[in-house]
């Protein structure tokens, strides 16, 4: 059995080193209205610890899975998008937050109802991910 090398390929991704000690914040939020999955694409922009949070002031269970990638234009299913994990914020908790430890160039956090909010009137959810350098 012989070893045979594998050539490297750059992502894409090259983040200045001054870049990627300084922190960053994002949020994205949506009408909580339906069972769609609602989906926010984040650069992890050479951080490798990421707090997910989500404001979810509707009347039902929204369950947030987190996905790592290896393209910017990754999708679930995709080569190169790993499963991360997952959580579930319910109605009458109204806010939760995961913390994530594994580095990936881009994340893909998705969003959904498994049954859909029935407020009147309609509810905002919002979720931050917010990067920091170890």
């Amino acid at each position: 059995m012989a070893d045979i090398a594998i050539t490297t390929t750059p992502l894409g991704n090259d983040v200045a080193y001054r870049q990627s000690q300084s922190p960053s914040y994002v949020y994205g939020s949506f009408v909580a209205d339906d069972t769609d999955n609602h989906i926010l694409k984040v650069d992890g922009r050479g951080k490798g610890r990421l707090a997910i949070s989500v404001d979810n002031p509707a009347n039902q269970t929204v369950t947030v899975t987190i996905y790592g990638m290896h393209a910017a234009t990754g999708a679930v299913g995709d080569v190169g998008t790993f499963l991360i994990g997952s959580f579930t914020v319910t109605a009458t908790d109204d806010k939760g937050y995961e913390t994530i430890n594994d580095p990936f160039p881009w994340y893909l956090i998705q969003l959904a109802y498994a049954v859909a909010p029935t407020d009147n009137p309609l509810k905002t959810a919002t979720v931050y991910a917010d990067f920091s350098a170890f």
